[in-house]
């Protein structure tokens, strides 16, 4: 009877380049990798073989690196092999992800040829392995030409946007932002990012999920356990154990018979304790365990975590307004959406640590964001992404890998991505923190506004297998049939953005909002850019000092400008200078100095954030009038150091909108409005006319309880900071004509007086404004930091240190107004000197800063 063994192949990995294009030959024989799980990149700046790519512009530098073959090679040991398959023994390698083309040999004789980075193989080896020595080589394939290859054999009518000018990656199962993207390099890696492990075994688990059901009312829930076998005996049986999150072994558990393979049953559980997302309740999670016995000893186990919940998206009539609701539900609560999309944590995704992981999903946690969407031109994220997703309560929206292109679907394609779905379905099925499965990213916007003959009225799928927009069969037949086999209980959407008459449409499905930014639209317009759900929209800035100096490196100091090459080349959006220069030249008064040019393109992004965040968040009124389910910012995170729509930069640096951001989705929030109203005194007059500017205001509620808060409405001259309307003192003082108004609005809690929430309004566009000298107090004790002005408002206060990564502040980019002290707290200010600047200081004007 043998157990079954797992054993990580990760040491004595050794690579090399095969053959040379371009390039002198290779004379370095193998040379160690640089870590396991790896890839070319990695290996190569590890020798000094290339320099850092992410450094200046070497990017362009190493480019040959994606057009050669590499070869790497392990050799390990294995001892009692042949009396092992006497005994029936089988032996397996299993790859869980190899990039992308690999062709794999075991001494010797080819064991695989792999084109898919994003599938596991599981490769029978029992008749190659040998007693002894093993040597295990693969050999990647270089992915361009490949894909250039399968490109001209298709005759496959392909184009693509976002960045990246390769056609032929629609061919490849490859992460597609490895050709480039409008935040990203070009670097085509290959090699075998994820582990490679050999199994050993006569009988095994394959797999363990859990379908659920609930019940709040009663505190129950029905947990249906399917475990699958492999070469299982007639008399092997499997224990079934679900123990709570104490430990407590919870339901009827017991041991059960292996009928054909699988075992199926049904846990029912008292007292459950059901998974919420972040902001609505705990997320406690069971433990399932299954163990395979034979002669009542176990021989091999499996453990998965599980949530208790139900999970959907709604999409229902609503009752005073066209087309139909678009939100997730949570075990029968309805969930505004907050949140983010999500890149890659780095373009070289082995390096990824779970600290690095860890530290920013709880970064997205702690800015009150509760959806994350894990984006179609990336990859499946690790097992520990959605683990951490799991414990901190955030909600999954996850996409299928097609991005921004017309691609295939003819059937071996079309077979290679069902392995994949299937395998990584398998893989995540059982997370909680996943709510909804989606096709792809903006492939239905690609169809029709690159005129493809997609037409959505025609439903015969041989139609669309002939079309130039062929892959319409596989989200609309393809994935939901697996999903519907594999995941019954989730949400598919078809799509993002998908719905309606057209791929955009405000009523129905979900939109991608860029006529700001990529169509240069004021970010002002954003209030009349509604829609059920907004799954995109964002505006760029240029990430730290810091980190720009990382990338600059050695370069002059001529480079050291926000318009310098090498800037421009960390920033791969198309017409980049024109859409920022736009935004800037509409909005503020600015210098070009690198450090003022970086802080206001931070503080546009952040106004801009928040005027769609308050305005988009304000159609969420209840049942049956859930106008707009949620709004995702593009994007949270960089793969590199580079001028983006991040909300943090590479280093994990928070940009200040990140901070707006945060109190934008608090769960009670303030927004204001202002209108200015001409009007003629009468008829065919230009010359007399009355202005008004009219305030209008709201307050939003995301939490589970009625609260009972006193508003306060202040407002003050900007020149002098005259209070002159003040709500709680019924003070009414005239201004001067013309005089700028700043208008102040908080919520307080009656008991204390404390604020729950603010919110300021200020004339526009801030390029007008005559920003006067302000007198600001700021007090730093025992990281607490105490920020009032005694005199004037002042705009966008940002505090920082040189030591930028040594600081976490909890609050950043404040608006402040007399008589409002905001208290600030910061971990790790001690020994380091606090700064300060905002909109319209100039760097003579003093600060009065104690520590």
């Amino acid at each position: 009877m043998t157990a079954f063994k797992s054993t990580p192949l990760t040491s004595g990995w050794e690579f090399k380049q095969v053959g040379a294009v371009g390039v002198p030959e290779w004379e370095d024989g193998f040379l160690p990798v640089a870590q396991f799980p790896t890839n070319v990149h990695l290996d190569l700046m590890k020798h000094g073989k290339i320099p850092d790519p992410y450094i200046g512009t070497n990017e362009y530098d190493v480019q040959w690196v994606g057009e050669q073959k590499w070869q790497y090679k392990t050799e390990f040991h294995h001892d009692g092999a042949n009396s092992a398959r006497e005994q029936g023994k089988k032996y397996v390698l299993r790859f869980d992800g190899l990039d992308t083309f690999a062709a794999v040999s075991l001494n010797g004789q080819i064991i695989l040829e792999s084109d898919n980075m994003h599938r596991t193989y599981r490769i029978d080896i029992t008749k190659s392995i040998q007693q002894g020595a093993n040597m295990l080589e693969i050999i990647f394939d270089v992915a361009l030409v490949r894909g250039q290859e399968l490109l001209e054999q298709s005759g496959h009518h392909t184009v693509q946007f976002n960045g990246s000018t390769e056609k032929s990656r629609v061919f490849v199962r490859k992460a597609q932002y490895h050709y480039g993207w409008n935040w990203g390099p070009e670097l085509t890696t290959c090699g075998p990012w994820r582990p490679i492990i050999l199994e050993e075994y006569s009988t095994k688990l394959s797999d363990l999920w859990c379908r659920i059901t609930i019940d709040t009312d009663n505190e129950t829930a029905s947990v249906r356990v399917a475990a699958e076998t492999e070469g299982c005996n007639a008399d092997d049986t499997i224990r079934l154990i679900i123990t709570d999150p104490a430990g407590k072994a919870t339901g009827r558990a017991g041991i059960f018979p292996v009928n054909e393979n699988s075992v199926n049953t049904t846990v029912e559980i008292q007292d459950a304790r059901f998974w919420w997302p972040i902001g609505y309740g705990q997320h406690p999670l069971y433990t399932v365990s299954a163990e395979l016995l034979r002669e009542g000893v176990c021989i091999h186990s499996i453990t998965k975590k599980i949530g208790l919940r139900e999970a959907k998206l709604v999409v229902q009539p609503l009752t005073d307004a066209p087309g139909t609701s678009f939100f997730v539900q949570v075990n029968g609560l309805p969930i505004y959406s907050n949140g983010s999309n999500w890149c890659p944590a780095d373009h070289f995704v082995p390096r990824v640590t779970a600290d690095r992981y860890r530290t920013q999903l709880n970064m997205l946690a702690e800015g009150n964001q509760n959806t994350v969407r894990v984006w179609a031109g990336g990859v499946f994220e690790e097992d520990i992404f959605y683990d951490i997703c799991d414990e901190l309560g955030l909600l999954v929206w996850q996409d299928f890998l097609f991005a921004c292109a017309a691609y295939p679907a003819h059937e071996s394609f079309i077979q290679n991505i069902t392995a994949e779905v299937e395998d990584n379905i398998c893989r995540l099925r059982h997370h909680p923190s996943i709510i909804a499965w989606n096709g792809n990213n903006e492939d239905y916007l690609f169809a029709e506004l690159f005129k493809t003959n997609y037409n959505i009225k025609d439903t015969n799928p041989e139609n669309w297998l002939k079309s130039t927009f062929p892959a319409r069969y596989i989200y609309e037949i393809t994935l939901p049939d697996l999903c519907k086999k594999l995941i019954p209980d989730s949400s598919y959407h078809q799509g993002s953005p998908w719905g309606g008459e057209s791929f955009n449409d405000p009523f129905v499905g979900d939109t991608h909002r860029w006529e700001v930014w990529h169509y240069v639209l004021p970010w002002q317009k954003y209030p009349q850019l509604k829609s059920r759900f907004i799954s995109e929209f964002g505006m760029a800035s240029l990430p730290h000092i810091k980190t720009i100096d990382s990338y600059l490196g050695d370069s002059p100091a001529s480079e050291r400008h926000p318009h310098s090459r090498t800037v421009d080349e960390h920033n791969k959006e198309h017409q980049q200078e024109r859409k920022i220069a736009t935004y800037l030249i509409e909005n503020f008064k600015y210098t070009y100095d690198l450090e003022e040019y970086i802080y206001i393109t931070q503080l546009n992004q952040a106004e801009a954030m928040t005027c769609a965040l308050r305005s988009w968040r304000r159609e969420w009124k209840g049942k049956g009038k859930e106008y707009c389910g949620g709004a995702l910012i593009w994007q949270f995170n960089s793969t590199w150091q580079v001028t983006s729509k991040a909300l943090i930069d590479y280093y994990n640096r928070p940009k200040m909108a990140y901070f707006t951001v945060k109190r934008d989705m608090a769960p009670i929030t303030l927004g204001i409005e202002r209108n200015e109203v001409k009007t003629p005194r009468f008829k065919r007059t230009r010359a007399f006319i009355d202005k008004e500017s009219k305030i209008q205001g709201w307050a939003m509620n995301l939490t589970l309880s009625n609260v009972k808060l006193l508003l306060s409405l202040q407002i003050f001259e900007l020149s002098t900071g005259n209070k002159v309307l003040s709500k709680e003192e019924l003070c009414l003082e005239t201004t001067r004509k013309g005089e700028p108004l700043i208008v102040s609005v908080r919520l307080l809690d009656p008991s204390d007086k404390t604020v729950v929430a603010r919110c300021t309004n200020w004339p526009q566009p801030y390029r007008y404004l005559d920003m006067p000298k302000a007198l600001l107090q700021i007090r730093a004790e025992n990281g607490r930091i105490s920020v009032k002005t005694e005199d004037v408002p002042v705009k966008g206060l940002l505090l920082y240190v040189d030591d930028v990564d040594s600081v976490k502040f909890d609050d950043n980019c404040l608006d402040v107004v007399p008589g409002d002290e905001q208290i600030i707290t910061a971990k790790g200010l001690e020994n380091q000197k606090l700064q300060v600047r905002y909109y319209g200081m100039e760097k003579e004007w003093e600060v009065s800063i104690t520590q």
